[in-house]
Protein backbone atom coordinates (compact mmCIF):
# COMPACT_ATOMS: atom_id res chain seq x y z
CA UNK A 1 0.00 0.00 0.00
CA UNK A 2 2.85 2.56 -0.66
CA UNK A 3 1.67 5.98 -0.87
CA UNK A 4 -2.26 5.11 -0.67
CA UNK A 5 -3.35 7.94 1.39
CA UNK A 6 -5.86 7.08 4.09
CA UNK A 7 -8.93 8.43 6.07
CA UNK A 8 -9.22 6.71 9.44
CA UNK A 9 -13.08 7.77 11.06
CA UNK A 10 -13.02 6.06 13.88
CA UNK A 11 -14.23 7.86 17.37
CA UNK A 12 -12.83 5.72 19.65
CA UNK A 13 -9.09 6.98 19.40
CA UNK A 14 -7.49 4.24 20.78
CA UNK A 15 -9.04 1.96 17.91
CA UNK A 16 -7.96 4.91 15.38
CA UNK A 17 -4.15 4.53 16.06
CA UNK A 18 -4.43 0.48 15.63
CA UNK A 19 -5.49 0.82 12.51
CA UNK A 20 -3.06 3.93 11.77
CA UNK A 21 -0.36 2.05 13.23
CA UNK A 22 -1.31 -0.88 10.76
CA UNK A 23 -2.16 0.87 7.91
CA UNK A 24 1.30 2.81 7.97
CA UNK A 25 3.77 -0.85 8.46
CA UNK A 26 1.96 -1.82 5.42
CA UNK A 27 3.30 1.79 3.75
CA UNK A 28 0.21 3.40 3.35
CA UNK A 29 -0.02 7.45 4.14
CA UNK A 30 -2.74 8.69 7.03
CA UNK A 31 -3.73 11.16 6.36
CA UNK A 32 -5.78 12.34 9.62
CA UNK A 33 -7.52 10.37 11.87
CA UNK A 34 -11.92 11.79 12.56
CA UNK A 35 -14.18 10.98 15.14
CA UNK A 36 -16.96 12.21 13.51
CA UNK A 37 -18.70 13.11 9.98
CA UNK A 38 -17.20 17.05 10.30
CA UNK A 39 -13.98 16.16 10.79
CA UNK A 40 -13.83 13.56 7.86
CA UNK A 41 -14.96 16.40 5.43
CA UNK A 42 -12.51 18.91 6.73
CA UNK A 43 -10.12 16.44 6.21
CA UNK A 44 -11.40 15.76 2.59
CA UNK A 45 -10.96 19.03 2.10
CA UNK A 46 -7.53 19.53 3.22
CA UNK A 47 -5.85 16.14 2.33
CA UNK A 48 -6.33 14.38 -1.50
CA UNK A 49 -7.83 10.50 0.09
CA UNK A 50 -7.69 7.62 -1.61
CA UNK A 51 -9.25 5.59 0.31
CA UNK A 52 -11.64 5.74 3.87
CA UNK A 53 -11.65 3.10 6.52
CA UNK A 54 -15.06 3.77 7.93
CA UNK A 55 -16.31 2.67 11.68
CA UNK A 56 -20.21 2.51 11.37
CA UNK A 57 -21.11 4.22 14.58
CA UNK A 58 -19.51 7.88 15.34
CA UNK A 59 -20.78 8.00 18.88
CA UNK A 60 -23.95 9.90 18.25
CA UNK A 61 -23.55 9.41 14.29
CA UNK A 62 -23.52 6.69 12.19
CA UNK A 63 -21.08 6.87 9.04
CA UNK A 64 -23.31 6.17 6.57
CA UNK A 65 -23.64 9.70 4.93
CA UNK A 66 -20.13 10.13 5.03
CA UNK A 67 -20.33 6.76 3.07
CA UNK A 68 -22.67 8.41 0.83
CA UNK A 69 -20.39 11.75 0.10
CA UNK A 70 -17.12 9.30 -0.79
CA UNK A 71 -19.38 7.58 -2.87
CA UNK A 72 -20.45 10.39 -5.06
CA UNK A 73 -16.51 11.60 -5.13
CA UNK A 74 -15.65 7.67 -6.89
CA UNK A 75 -13.54 7.14 -3.13
CA UNK A 76 -13.16 3.40 -2.30
CA UNK A 77 -13.74 2.83 1.48
CA UNK A 78 -13.86 -0.31 3.98
CA UNK A 79 -16.15 -0.34 7.01
CA UNK A 80 -14.12 -1.28 9.78
CA UNK A 81 -16.82 -2.18 12.71
CA UNK A 82 -18.47 -4.55 15.25
CA UNK A 83 -21.39 -4.08 13.41
CA UNK A 84 -22.74 -7.11 10.92
CA UNK A 85 -23.19 -6.40 7.09
CA UNK A 86 -26.93 -6.37 7.72
CA UNK A 87 -26.62 -3.23 8.75
CA UNK A 88 -25.52 -1.41 5.93
CA UNK A 89 -28.12 0.35 3.92
CA UNK A 90 -29.25 -1.08 0.55
CA UNK A 91 -26.76 1.57 -1.39
CA UNK A 92 -23.24 -0.08 0.68
CA UNK A 93 -24.18 -3.47 1.34
CA UNK A 94 -21.67 -4.74 -1.92
CA UNK A 95 -18.66 -2.62 -0.30
CA UNK A 96 -15.92 -4.10 1.95
CA UNK A 97 -16.58 -4.70 5.57
CA UNK A 98 -13.73 -5.66 7.91
CA UNK A 99 -14.87 -7.32 11.14
CA UNK A 100 -13.67 -5.27 14.32
CA UNK A 101 -12.39 -8.77 15.52
CA UNK A 102 -11.04 -9.54 12.66
CA UNK A 103 -9.56 -6.40 11.82
CA UNK A 104 -5.98 -7.31 12.58
CA UNK A 105 -6.03 -10.13 9.96
CA UNK A 106 -7.87 -8.77 6.95
CA UNK A 107 -7.46 -4.83 6.82
CA UNK A 108 -4.53 -4.30 4.98
CA UNK A 109 -5.31 -7.24 2.45
CA UNK A 110 -8.97 -5.50 2.30
CA UNK A 111 -7.89 -1.22 1.98
CA UNK A 112 -5.51 -2.87 -0.71
CA UNK A 113 -8.04 -4.54 -2.52
CA UNK A 114 -10.60 -2.04 -2.44
CA UNK A 115 -7.96 0.64 -3.57
CA UNK A 116 -6.25 -0.96 -6.68
CA UNK A 117 -9.13 -0.40 -8.93
CA UNK A 118 -8.32 3.53 -8.63
CA UNK A 119 -4.90 3.43 -6.94
CA UNK A 120 -1.60 1.19 -8.01
CA UNK A 121 -0.70 -0.56 -5.41
CA UNK A 122 2.65 0.92 -6.00
CA UNK A 123 1.45 4.65 -5.21
CA UNK A 124 -0.64 2.54 -3.59
CA UNK A 125 -9.91 21.25 13.00
CA UNK A 126 -12.42 20.67 14.29
CA UNK A 127 -11.83 17.41 15.86
CA UNK A 128 -9.30 16.18 13.28
CA UNK A 129 -6.82 14.46 14.93
CA UNK A 130 -3.27 14.82 12.24
CA UNK A 131 -1.71 11.39 11.58
CA UNK A 132 1.04 10.54 13.16
CA UNK A 133 4.39 10.81 10.77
Amino acid sequence: MNGVKVLIVEDCYLMASVLEDMLTDAGAEVVALAPSIAAALKAMEQHTVDIACLDINLGSETSFPLADALALRGIPFVFATAYDADLLPPAHRHRPLVSKTRVHLELVSTCRAAATPFVSCDQIEDGAVPASP
